[in-house]
């Protein structure tokens, strides 16, 4: 794809990050109408993967969600400003795919860059139900237990689907640094976890993402704004103690080198004096068989390496 596909209005640069109506502190509940007003649901007859806008014609997914559809874009419809999944959704707005650009580099075996932008049919006007989020800069630093959330309409649990009229979920996430994460998975003979990748949640397990929460956002509030720091991935089924959720980090694909992420002009600056996350020596199992699973929910698959 060429460079000069992109493009980003102005107006995206001024809103993004910043809901009207959500105003106060939420978590591991439904979440009001407008709270969350970049959340899109992907639909091919059924929801099966969140998405962030972030733009008014650019929605951020997880490449996992997409591989095998991209070249046939318009069997995704992007559903925006939904807060249902049953029942009427006046401040909705609905479009095609018109285009699925996969990370280059994404490898299914080994869940690197699950990242991929799906272009809309037509841009979309924001309002206080649709509006972008801001991306984490490339020298953005996420430290260890920093609040962050997590929104989507996956499933409450491992064999639980999302209850009926099947609202838009929140739930708190603590950053989990990627020294701590790569021991918590490796020493169990799990993914290896990468540079390109954020970790959160909690020790205990308790709430995360689930199946069908795959390419939502992690986002932390800086300021006034909202910064999306991850695009859910993969987790040891969901919520499972000591296994923190695994996002794509959207820093990594910020700074120029990678073409998936040109359409940004401006993100935003994350800071902190939190102790950032140390790096820790582990012992690196490495054993033939390697088993996670992704976060999507009809799409998603259990892979056995």
């Amino acid at each position: 794809m060429s460079i000069a596909a992109f493009s980003v209005p102005l107006m995206a640069l001024y809103l993004c990050g910043q809901p009207s109506l959500n105003t106060r502190i939420v978590g591991g509940q439904a979440a009001p109408p407008g709270s969350w007003p970049w959340q899109v649901s992907l639909h091919i007859y059924d929801h099966f993967c969140g998405g962030s806008l972030i733009s008014d014609q650019w929605v951020l997914t997880a490449a996992h969600c997409v591989q095998g559809r991209d070249t046939v874009p318009s069997l995704v419809t992007v559903y925006l400003g939904r807060q249902r999944q049953e029942e009427s959704n006046p401040n909705e707005v609905v479009r095609k795919a018109t285009q699925i650009t996969i990370h280059p580099n994404f490898s299914y075996s080994t869940a690197d860059n699950d990242i991929a932008l799906i272009r809309l049919s037509g841009p979309v006007n924001f309002t206080s139900y649709i509006s972008p989020v801001c991306l984490a800069a490339s020298d953005s630093t996420f430290y260890s237990g920093v609040e962050s959330w997590v929104t989507g309409w996956g499933n409450i649990g491992d064999f639980e689907p999302l209850p009926s009229p099947g609202n838009l979920s929140e739930v708190e996430a603590q950053i989990v640094g990627n020294g701590q994460c790569r021991c918590d998975y490796s020493d169990q003979g799990y993914i290896r976890i990468t540079d390109n990748m954020i970790c959160a949640g909690f020790q205990e397990g308790i709430k995360g993402p689930c199946f069908g929460d795959s390419g939502g956002p992690l986002v932390s509030k800086q300021g006034d704004r909202w910064i999306q720091a991850g695009v859910v991935s993969f987790g040891v089924g969901c919520a499972e103690p000591k296994f923190p959720a695994v996002y794509a980090r959207v820093s990594q694909y910020e700074n120029g080198r990678n073409i998936i992420l040109k359409i940004i002009l401006r993100p935003a600056q994350l800071s902190g004096s939190a102790e950032q996350g140390k790096y820790q020596i582990c012992h690196e199992n490495q054993p033939p068989d390697q088993f996670y699973i992704f976060q999507g929910n009809n799409y998603g698959r259990i892979i056995l390496p």
